[in-house]
């Protein structure tokens, strides 16, 4: 340590003097640098000085290069560096560069001050400052040489105090290494020796210092720690065999094992009952007191247990109660328990057993058997071949059977013989490959009932896989299947006629699809509705026209095969699904049967009437790729026999389906139509017969349609009605018309009335108010009797309850009721007087053939005498000609409406026509 201190002192002093040399050498050259720009400095302000006419201050020059000059002679400070005096060698060079100095402030001095020198001051004055220059630069050239030797001799020295170092550590290492180095190795390997357990390793140090005692004492304790690891080898192998027994037995998931202390605080718990007691095994090792795990009630009979041992009266005990485990929940246990010596005191080693699982299952088997013995479902145990081994009293209940007639004999004692041997053997098939099967059977019991079980058999499995036993458990479910069967009856078939019903078609129809694809023979479905049920059902009431529906679904059953499907949709529509169609003809015949038999009079309770059946075909698969699709073409071909005049048949085609879409199309472009507006009004001249006067008018709707013009209501009517679009069309012109009757009652004619048709529809529609209408007229000032609603025959014939109540209404308000198309459906009498009608309208099929028709005439006649005698006004359509007109005139018909009075005409045209009237007189 000395030798290393020594060391860097001497580098540290060496350092430092280089150090200073080098600032020495620096602060020289720069003073003389300073030097060399003083002069030229003094110079350069002289000729200023001499040019301004004002002296130069040389006493500050002489200043600066005399203590400049001292410092560099002598040592000293110049320009506030401080620096030794220059070598001896530089002395001679450094009093040249004074003396140029005073040569040069000579002729500064003789410079003249008021006058601007001449050329030869300036020349002298040039020629001693350049001498003073060069006087300075060889001062600085030689300073600068000396510089370099400076640092040349530094770098030797630098270089012999290092070599000096290498030589000196070097001696050092050796010295160290040789008494400090090699003994610490061997210490060290010593000491790793008996690290990995080799106390027979020595260290061999030959020097004699400190060293070698350690290694003396090491040697001596190395045999005494060999001596000792020994006897702790012994102890421990007795130790571990000790602990592989106690691990054996703690590390089980069954028992928990304790060690309780002479406190009564657990000193060991296994894994297994800290996982029983919802303890971590640190909190239960840690003081834990086991009379924490026992209830107040428990605790008793646990301390005086514990107790016996500890005081010697017993060794070992045995007993049950309940334990508490962390989440408060009490846990049933069985404990075993002995007493043990743990260190100088008693100590307690036991076990835990959670019992829980066991008393569980020694309930679950008492109320098993109390269920087994009292449970109204039959339970019989047999072997895996299916021979009983034993039965509980339900069975005997449910089949008759006692245990010892049924115990070692087949369940085929129970057989009915309504199952087949594919039956039993598919049952087998499924417990064999499954382990259970369930299912209805029909059995016998012993008294020969039969009766229908449900059997849920499961098979139980020894530990090796083979089968122990199998359970059957089966309850009597005879009078369920009964009511399930007659629920099923009512939901897929119809109550009236036993025909299936819609959801039984449906099946029925997919069904038959499915076997059309199979066999690839088509399917026809027959879709029928009776034409005139209705009429017959409200003429004479609903039990005859049950009756009806009874016969005809019977006589539709008489005409098909066994493997055909007659079904009642609803109402009076039925359908009729024929597979395996061989041909065309095949359906024609079935088709041809249905109207004949059909159309047969139907003798009822209490009448005998007649009906006819239009009838709509489609097949399968040419006319639709579904069930859906095809129930709606065989219905579109079904409307098509009613549009034919009924009582036909018509099969679906392409032509029928692009009518369809047409129709389709028309009812959008019909629903936009009112949406947009484009729909006028156009009326039609009704006059008095006896005067020729226009007294009221018709309001007829027409539609603007912006492709096709002006529409007919011949067309879009009927798609209107259909449809439900009748109702808003039907609202919209009349509130149209009473607002242009308004007009023509406020400007022209004050007594003026109008007509405007209603439809059953619209009647018939919740949506469609009698109070909205009475509003309407009110809020325009119009009197009810100004409006006439025309109706036709259908609207009392096929009316209902709200109808009726509409129309007696309307009636009752006071607006006028006109029956329009009178003589064309049924004209019956009742309801002319059911309902007070106000006028009633020939129809223009009894006046086109007037005067020259004979029964024409006297039809004429007929009605406009009966129509008077009600006190009902009559008024005649379709008049053409002026003997037409002469002819009603004369038989007291009141109004007439016609082209010969007037073609339906725009409100403008309507408007000019009656004003030309009412200025006009009137005429007889």
């Amino acid at each position: 340590m000395a030798l290393v201190a020594l060391l860097a002192l001497g580098n540290l002093l060496t350092v430092e003097s280089l150090l200073r040399r080098s600032d020495n050498v620096a602060a020289t050259l720069n003073v003389a640098g300073k030097l060399r720009m003083l002069g030229q400095r003094v110079g350069f302000e002289a000729l200023v000085a001499a040019h301004h006419g004002r002296a130069l201050p040389l006493t500050d020059y002489e200043l600066a290069f005399g203590a400049a000059g001292q410092a560099l002679a002598h040592g000293g400070t110049a320009f506030d560096l401080s620096v030794d005096p220059l070598s001896n060698a530089l002395q001679p060079m450094l009093a040249a560069q004074h003396a140029s100095w005073q040569a040069y402030r000579a002729e500064l001095a003789a410079l003249p001050v008021q006058a601007a020198p001449d050329a030869a001051v300036l020349a002298r004055l040039s020629q001693s400052g350049n001498a003073l220059l060069q006087q300075t630069e060889a001062l600085m050239d030689a300073l600068v040489a000396h510089a370099g030797a400076v640092q040349r001799r530094a770098r030797i020295a630098s270089l012999g105090l290092f070599v000096l170092d290498v030589l000196l550590l070097a001696l050092g290492y050796l010295v160290v290494r040789r008494q400090v180095l090699r003994p610490v190795r061997a210490l060290v390997r010593q000491c790793t020796a008996m690290a990995n357990g080799d106390f027979g390793h020595r260290a061999p140090i030959a020097v004699r210092n400190e060293l070698a005692q350690l290694a003396q004492a090491l040697d001596a304790s190395s045999g005494q720690i060999a001596r000792l690891l020994a006897d702790v080898q012994t102890e421990r192998q007795a130790l571990a065999r000790v602990q592989a027994m106690f691990d054996g037995l703690t590390q089980n998931d069954v028992a928990g094992i304790y060690v309780l202390d002479a406190q009564l605080r657990f000193v060991h718990v296994n894994e297994q009952l800290a996982r029983m007691l919802d303890y971590p095994r640190s909190a239960l090792q840690d003081g834990f007191e086991v009379r924490r795990l026992f209830a107040d009630d428990t605790w008793p009979q646990v301390q005086r247990s514990i107790d016996d041992r500890l005081q010697g009266r017993t060794r070992s005990a045995r007993y049950e109660c309940d334990a508490l485990r962390g989440d408060g929940a009490p846990i049933q246990v069985e404990i075993f328990s002995s007493v043990m010596q743990l260190g100088d005191q008693p100590g307690i080693i036991g076990m835990f057993f959670d019992i829980g699982q066991r008393k569980r299952a020694e309930a679950s088997l008492r109320q098993g058997s109390i269920v087994y013995r009292h449970t109204r479902d039959a339970i019989v145990i047999t072997d895996k071949d299916g021979v009983v081994q034993d039965v509980n009293p339900a069975f005997t209940t449910i089949t008759g059977y006692a245990p010892a007639e049924i115990i070692g004999r087949r369940m085929n004692l129970l057989s009915s013989g309504q199952h087949d041997r594919s039956f039993y053997q598919a049952m087998w098939t499924s417990l064999l490959q499954t382990g259970s099967w369930s299912g209805d059977i029909h059995n016998r019991r012993k008294n020969g009932e039969q009766f229908t079980e449900h059997l849920t058999v499961s098979t139980a499995y020894k530990d090796d896989g083979s089968v122990d036993c199998r359970i059957g458990l089966f309850a009597d479910v005879t009078e369920e299947r009964m009511r399930a069967a007659a629920l099923w009856h009512q939901a897929h078939y119809d109550h009236l006629t036993g025909l299936p019903n819609r959801q039984m078609f449906e099946q029925h129809l997919h069904a038959s699809m499915e076997h059309a694809r199979a066999s690839g023979l088509p399917m026809a479905l027959i879709f029928l509705d009776l034409d005139l049920f209705k009429q017959v059902n409200d003429t004479f009431g609903h039990d005859e026209g049950d009756a009806l529906l009874q016969e005809a679904a019977r006589r539709l059953l008489s005409l098909v095969r066994s493997s055909d499907l007659v079904a009642r949709l609803g109402g009076d529509e039925f359908t009729i699904v024929l597979q395996d169609i061989r041909s065309s003809r095949d359906v024609e015949i079935v088709c041809e049967k249905v109207l004949h038999a059909i159309v047969q009079p139907y003798a009822l309770r209490r009448n005998t009437v007649h009906i006819s059946v239009s009838v709509g075909v489609a097949l399968y698969p040419r006319d639709a790729a579904d069930g859906a699709t095809l129930l709606k073409n065989a219905d579109l071909a079904m409307y098509t026999s009613k549009a034919r005049g009924r009582n036909r048949y018509s099969e679906f085609s392409s032509a029928l389906l692009e009518r369809e879409q047409q129709r389709l199309q028309m009812l959008h472009e019909l629903e936009k139509g009112l949406q947009r507006e484009e729909f006028v009004l156009h009326y039609q001249p009704i006059v008095d017969l006896r005067t020729l006067r226009i007294v009221k008018a018709e309001a007829l709707v027409r539609w603007q349609q912006p492709l096709h013009g002006l529409v007919s209501p011949a067309q879009f009517i009927p798609a209107a009605e259909e449809s439900g679009l009748i109702v808003p069309l039907g609202d919209w012109v009349l509130r149209q018309a009473t607002r242009q009757l308004q007009d023509w009652r406020a400007h022209i004619a004050p007594d003026f009335s109008l007509s405007v048709n209603v439809s059953p529809r619209q009647l018939h529609a919740d949506e469609q108010k009698v109070q909205d209408w009475l509003d309407w007229l009110a809020q325009l000032g119009l009197p009810l009797h100004s409006l006439t609603l025309e109706i036709t025959e259908g609207v009392l014939l096929n009316g209902d309850r709200a109808t009726s109540d509409k129309m007696q209404a309307l009636q009752r308000a006071g607006i006028a009721i006109s029956l329009d198309d009178f003589g064309t459906g049924y004209s019956s009498l009742s309801y002319l007087k059911r309902f007070a009608i106000n006028h009633l309208k020939i129809d223009r099929s009894f006046v086109d053939k007037l005067p020259q028709s004979a029964e024409d005439g006297v039809l004429c006649n007929a009605i406009v005498a009966m129509s008077h005698q009600l006190g009902i006004a009559v008024i005649a359509e379709g008049v053409e000609t002026p003997e037409q007109h002469e002819f009603l005139r004369a038989a007291g018909c009141d109004f007439g409406q016609g082209y010969w009075y007037g073609k339906p005409m725009p409100a403008e045209a309507f408007t000019q026509r009656l004003q030309a009237e009412h200025t006009a007189p009137a005429t007889a």
